[in-house]
């Protein structure tokens, strides 16, 4: 397809004529977007509005929390009820290796579920996390009417389902520590929700499993990496891929990565869009409650979330 770049295997989708709200624009994007989602799953975009500051400045401000003593963290860990810190070997799925990460959970602020370090040991922490949040969120939904098209239906449909949104924010930490066989940073897996963004990292390890085998992704610069979830491929009836994902850290140095987890609201009912639904293309996915699905989810990937109640 136009903008497929030979080296990350990834199309390339230019938003800023979309974002500059140029006639024909719409159009043009939502087209692009169902390719790469019928095709791949994974594209990357360019043109998208955040200022690449306020991206350098999050990446920073992960570096210096996780650069904090495992002890300052031991008053926000994640639980049932809270996000917060989870630590090396929290994520795990059955009796498989665990995951070579460490990280930092944040919802929408102000939440009642969000924790964070104390403000005396890093000071303006939440503030920027928080700006991050917003800034990522208000592009989710600008890509909305996008995936709504992509979709064949109308360009707002998916607005209501998002308002507000479920997002999360995860502030992930790789060591460079050795794997053991069939060990990664992060296991093999497909996303649970709509849609994930995750920014150019100066440090590669984020592999896709294609039709052909697994590929190392080389971000652009000043880019997103966008990923369809489970969500989205059963709210399209299957047409839209969850592509399996995984992430090695092999760079002999720290690598962080921060992707924004975008997802609709927990009582949402999933179930196939008309617009993905013909004689050609019966019903094949039962309908199911967002909320439902994603504690499930969450309690099979995170040792620490138990019995998570999703409201």
């Amino acid at each position: 397809m136009e903008g497929f770049n030979a080296s990350s295997q990834l199309p390339i989708i230019d938003l800023g004529a979309y974002m500059a709200n140029k006639s024909g624009s719409l159009e043009f994007a939502s087209t692009q977007v169902r390719e790469a989602l019928e095709k791949v799953g994974f594209f990357s975009i360019v043109g998208h509005g955040v200022p690449w500051e306020q991206v350098e400045e999050i990446y920073d401000w992960a570096r210096r929390y996780h650069d904090l003593a495992i002890e300052s963290k031991h008053d926000h860990l994640m639980s049932s009820g809270k996000m917060g810190y989870i630590g090396i070997g929290g994520a795990q799925i059955g009796d498989r290796p665990h995951s070579l990460n460490s990280a930092f959970f944040m919802g929408r602020p102000g939440s009642k579920r969000n924790q964070f370090p104390c403000d005396t040991i890093l000071p303006g922490f939440r503030s920027a996390a928080e700006a991050y949040y917003r800034t990522l969120e208000q592009l989710c939904l600008k890509m909305l009417p996008l995936y709504a098209l992509a979709a064949d239906m109308a360009k707002d449909y998916f607005q209501s389902f998002f308002s507000p949104s479920l997002a999360t924010l995860r502030v992930t930490h790789y060591p460079d520590v050795p794997a053991a066989d069939n060990q990664f940073g992060i296991d093999t897996h497909s996303d649970a929700g709509f849609m994930t963004l995750l920014p150019a990292n100066t440090v590669n390890g984020l592999w896709i499993e294609s039709e052909t085998g697994w590929f190392q992704v080389d971000q652009e610069p000043m880019s997103f990496v966008v990923n369809s979830g489970d969500t989205l491929r059963s709210w399209s009836n299957n047409r839209f891929r969850s592509t399996r994902h995984r992430a090695l850290n092999e760079s002999g140095g720290d690598r962080y990565a921060i992707p924004f987890f975008f997802d609709p609201r927990p009582d949402t009912n999933i179930e196939p869009l008309s617009g993905c639904v013909d004689e050609l293309n019966p019903v094949t996915v039962s309908a199911y409650r967002y909320g439902d699905y994603l504690r499930t989810f969450m309690q099979a990937e995170y040792a620490q979330t138990g019995n998570s109640s999703m409201k």
